[in-house]
């Protein structure tokens, strides 16, 4: 088992009675402290290092104390190692030792050191022992004999530490990577179910329902133009027709009222005319029917699945076998199924006939950190990957703020690798492996990645794995350092 020091430093310290920590060791205001105090496994043994402050302690020229580091585990007080002895001895009992040896109780391991009263004096203390699977969790005392007889019952013992296991977690390092400064031209889709005159295609805003789809696009289109960090680029509108008719004529609708949509747009609103791109158009729109009729209820639709086939065999063909054979298809199922065929005309058609718009357009970029920081707070949309990582190098990294700009920047960029692997860290900073794994399915194989994968892996003790990601991530220019060091500390 591996493990570290809850309590470090200076357990024991002071010179002065009303101080904590004081080790006190008479009525005589006799004070030592032990000072950086470390326990550290190092290839199968457990190393104990301390300095022990003999500045306050007095001892007789014919008596000696004793100081013995004891690990003992806290389940089990039988379960006991003791380590090497400190014997600390006055003048007279120093001669008397050099004469006729050290008793024997200490004698086999100790080390002895004459004490000088009244000056400072501190004794580098180290020992190591063979590690034992019961240290883990185990109490780290100072015993003291204070008489300098020997009698056990008389030491008395002082808490310095408790060991625990070694937490991958706290020997990892993890990653981040910090996306490029490109700001790419943004998209966005929609579908307006405009109504036109049977037969007509001149754009009437108020018949029917025109009013209420048409905001679907000048809503949108409002807010842009009125944003002066907004540059609209193109508008594209899509016309689709509904299979019925002769496809020919529904070509030239489609497409008419293609234009009917674009032209209106262009008149009211003031931009460039290289801003509006030619209609587009789709004569019949079967590939709407196709998506629509695994939904339909099969006790309307009886013949749902032969229709479906149908209408599957026409879409495998190419544009011009379409444009040949539409009314063909049309006419098979309106005489094989000719009570479906009236029902999806009522019910289904009308959906079929439609304008699909596509904007394009352009966010300006923010220069500065104060720029990015505002439009945060207000318009976090408008900000790159880039812009995001700038207005989280700002915060505590992994404070709850930080988190949130690197969630905030996936929800806005699902698809980005960068994005992936620094909200794939926040994860691991809180322990969440299985979100990490997910997160970094999408990440790439850059440096950055390959350091989370190999940090999940330490934490769960693949560490053959880990190494190979390691390496990966060193290629790339990722210093690996402190988690090769990580794997050399669990597994030595």
């Amino acid at each position: 088992m591996k493990y570290f020091l809850i309590i470090a430093t200076a357990l024991l310290a002071t010179t002065t009675a009303r101080a904590q920590n004081t080790l006190r060791l008479s009525d005589d205001n006799d004070v030592v402290a032990a000072k950086n105090l470390q326990v550290t496994p190092a290839e199968g043994r457990t190393i104990l290092t301390l300095d022990i402050v003999l500045d306050n302690l007095r001892v007789p020229s014919n008596r000696y104390r004793a100081f013995t580091p004891v690990i003992r585990s806290l389940d089990d007080t039988t379960l006991v190692t003791r380590m090497k002895t400190l014997i600390v001895s006055g003048r007279t009992q120093d001669i008397i030792f050099e004469r006729d040896g050290i008793d024997e109780l200490y004698r086999d391991n100790c080390e002895k050191i004459r004490r000088y009263n009244g000056t400072e004096q501190t004794y580098a203390y180290t020992d190591a022992i063979e590690r034992q699977p019961w240290h883990q969790n185990a109490q780290v005392l100072l015993e003291c004999d204070l008489c300098g007889c020997g009698d056990k019952k008389k030491n008395q013992e002082f808490p310095l530490a408790t060991l625990k296991q070694l937490d991958p977690w706290e020997l990892t390092e993890l990653a981040n990577q910090e996306p490029d400064t490109y700001k790419p031209m943004r998209e966005l889709h929609g579908t307006a179910y405009i109504t036109f005159v049977v037969d007509r295609w001149e754009m009437k805003p108020d018949y029917m329902d025109n009013y209420r789809e048409l905001r679907k696009i000048t809503d949108t289109l409002d807010i842009m133009v009125a944003d002066p960090n907004i540059t609209v680029n193109r508008i594209k509108i899509h016309g689709w027709a509904s299979p019925e008719s002769p496809y020919n004529h529904n070509h030239m609708l489609a497409t008419n009222r293609a234009k009917s949509l674009t032209d209106w747009l262009r008149q009211n609103y003031q931009l460039p005319v290289s801003a509006f791109a030619p209609a587009e158009a789709t004569p019949e729109n079967w590939l709407g029917l196709q998506e629509a009729l695994p939904n339909l209820d099969a006790t309307l639709l009886p013949h749902k699945s032969e229709i479906a086939n149908i209408v599957s065999d026409l879409l495998q063909q190419d544009s011009t076998v379409i444009a040949k054979t539409a009314d063909a298809t049309e006419a098979r199922i309106k005489k094989l199924y000719p009570q479906e065929y009236m029902y999806l005309l009522k019910n289904i058609y009308p959906g079929l006939r439609r304008s699909d718009y596509e904007i394009t357009f352009n966010i300006k970029q923010f220069n500065t950190i104060q720029e990015c920081l505002d439009i945060y707070r207000t318009k976090p949309h408008q900000l790159s990957r880039h812009e995001l990582w700038q207005v989280a190098q700002t915060m505590k990294p992994f404070s709850d703020e930080y988190n949130r700009v690197m969630q905030t920047t996936l929800n806005y960029y699902p698809d980005d690798e960068t994005a992936n692997v620094n909200l794939a860290a926040v994860a691991l900073s809180q322990r969440d492996i299985l979100k990490a794994k997910t997160l970094l399915q999408h990440a790439g194989n850059g440096g950055a990645a390959e350091q989370l994968r190999a940090v999940i892996d330490i934490v769960e003790g693949n560490y053959d794995t880990a190494k190979r990601h390691l390496d990966a991530a060193e290629r790339k220019g990722i210093n690996v350092a402190k988690n090769r060091e990580a794997i050399r500390l669990l597994t030595q």
